[in-house]
């Protein structure tokens, strides 16, 4: 049932379903038991909120069990490995202190499911440094945006709409003139071209992509050019582009390194946060990494305040062990280099990936999993089911979610608090 009155919509929600984190949605309860959003919202938000509260129970082995059983059955799991995986890790602040605790405990590896995305920026920064801006100081100052890569409408759907085309500022009704490019595959009918954003396409494919951002650089910085095109693109457009962002008072320069699924990739954001230095010689200009989607940033924050390195980080030698290489979710499977897999992911519906070994599955009660899984325990959604704090996919602040339904799921924190606390009882980790 619902915690929202009928009559009385709940205003500037948070949604936590992309790395956004909108908090303008208005959401009302229906009158079967289930919630709407009746303003603000997209259809990642439509399909979150207004989705079934679910009335899955606990299984083990595909049997249908009590709570209390499924957790002396994770325990005795975790007891007996040596080299647990906790991946996944799509869930709020609390529930990834649970987590990391309980790999600190075992000796486990934590990972999360949108990882490879934050690394390929991660390394930047790591590298040389980068110079980025928020969310806000886009919306409030932008004046001329370049977004490279895939469209972001699927996975950011309001973008656009909140930073590109706002209809409201910090000054008020009437933002800056704003020219917006954008440099990769072709945009989805309802992408870059909506909310009436004067747009230039600029169609590259994805692999290619390496090549057009060189050529920006050499543009940007007045370097001998002798080609006439590069990567299927007319020179006249690229510099069409490099000298709208050297001319901005505010230029940005944007993409989510989750979509940039090619070799080399690294390089690429390498690349694009030095063009963003370049145009610093001329103008103000700054990058905007787009990500963040299923609580990424909170749980890497997570990770680095309590062990000091970031996410793909071993506790198996007592002390924290970071490699972005070695703890990759998908080559410890691959590789056989664990022997449990917790998976937690509260937000959406994802299985946990193909693996032969004892799986502990803590997923949304609408999630389909197709393989044989050792414990399956349903827990709530943060900002549906319980309340919670979330980071924004800019990094800068943790988002307050409330709970706008009361359920009978229990939290991913709750759960593993459960199961560190049976494991403890049953003596099995020191």
């Amino acid at each position: 049932m619902s915690v929202i009155a009928e009559s009385a919509p709940r205003r500037n929600v948070a949604c936590p379903f992309c790395g956004l984190v909108c908090d303008d949605l208005t959401v009302a309860a229906t009158g079967d038991g289930g919630l709407q959003v009746r303003a603000a919202g997209c259809h990642l938000s439509r399909k979150g909120f207004e989705k079934s509260a679910g009335t899955a129970v606990p299984s083990v082995g595909g049997r249908a069990v009590k709570r209390d059983v499924a957790v002396a059955r994770a325990a005795a799991i975790l007891g007996a490995s040596r080299h647990p995986l906790f991946a996944g890790l799509g869930t709020d602040i609390d529930g990834v202190r649970a987590a990391m605790a309980l790999a600190e405990h075992t000796g486990g590896i934590v990972d999360h499911l949108a990882a490879d995305g934050l690394f390929r920026n991660l390394r930047v920064v790591q590298d040389s440094g980068w110079m980025t801006t928020t969310l806000s100081e886009v919306r409030n100052h932008m004046d001329c945006l370049l977004v490279v890569g895939p469209d972001p409408s699927a996975t950011f759907p309001r973008f656009f709409e909140l930073c590109a085309a706002p209809t409201q500022t910090l000054y008020g009704s009437v933002a800056p003139a704003r020219r917006v490019f954008r440099l990769g595959p072709p945009a989805a009918a309802n992408g870059t071209g909506s909310n009436d954003v004067p747009s230039i396409e600029l169609p590259c494919p994805l692999e290619r992509l390496p090549e057009a951002v060189a050529a920006l650089r050499c543009l940007v910085g007045d370097r001998p050019f002798k080609a006439t095109e590069v990567a299927g693109l007319s020179i006249a457009r690229l510099r069409e582009v490099a000298e709208s962002l050297k001319a901005a008072r505010y230029g940005v320069v944007a993409w989510a390194a989750g979509a940039l699924t090619f070799a080399g990739a690294d390089l690429m954001t390498q690349s694009m946060a030095d063009l963003v230095r370049d145009l610093n010689q001329h103008t103000r200009c700054a990058a905007v990494p787009l990500g963040g989607s299923d609580n990424l940033l909170g749980a890497n924050q997570v990770c680095t305040w309590q062990s000091g390195v970031p996410l793909r980080t071993s506790f198996g030698s007592g002390t924290p062990q970071h490699d972005s290489y070695l703890f990759a979710t998908s080559r410890l499977l691959a590789a056989g280099d664990v022997d449990a897999l917790v998976w937690i992911s509260t937000f959406q519906p994802v299985a946990p990936p193909a693996t032969d070994v004892p799986t502990i599955a803590l997923v949304t009660a609408d999630t389909t999993i197709s393989r044989p899984t050792e414990v399956v325990i349903p827990v709530g959604t943060p900002g549906l089911d319980h309340a919670g704090q979330i980071f924004r996919g800019d990094g800068i602040v943790a988002i307050q979610l409330a709970a706008l339904r009361a359920g009978a799921l229990p939290s991913a924190a709750e759960m593993l608090a459960q199961i560190a606390q049976a494991l403890t009882a049953d003596g099995a980790r020191p």
